[in-house]
């Protein structure tokens, strides 16, 4: 695997790691930040291993076209990144904080969680 690939892979998984740490913490907006940020850097593995250039975009569906596996994903699994996408800008920026703390509960975190596994499994088999 190359260099560059390799990075945003162990990255990726590192994220997982601290999605699920956040999970036992009961910190439930932070697991759904996590998933995307792995979601995300998992999506830019597959357009290094394309030799692309890879840009600070954050929408996980654009992504999947730019690395060209949008026309190969699921329906469930383009709505899922799509669900994904806004937690990458509500966890980082206070104002939504509140809010959304309130919508996403252990519940929907774990699901968001688990989705997130099975998606970037998925994923890692695009690259190898």
């Amino acid at each position: 695997m190359d260099k560059i690939v390799a990075h945003w892979v162990e990255q990726s998984r590192y994220d997982l790691d601290t999605a699920k740490a956040m999970l036992i913490a009961a910190r439930y907006l932070y697991v759904a930040y996590m998933c995307q940020q792995a979601i995300e850097k998992m999506i830019k593995a597959i357009i290094a291993q394309q030799g692309k250039e890879n840009y600070p975009i954050h929408n996980l569906n654009r992504l999947a076209e730019i690395a060209e596996i949008s026309n190969e994903l699921s329906q469930e699994q383009l709505d899922f990144i799509a669900e994904l996408t806004p937690y990458h800008i509500e966890a980082r920026y206070g104002d939504y904080k509140e809010s959304l703390s309130e919508i996403i509960d252990e519940q929907r975190a774990r699901s968001v969680y688990e989705k997130t596994l099975g998606l970037f499994q998925w994923l890692y088999k695009k690259i190898n």
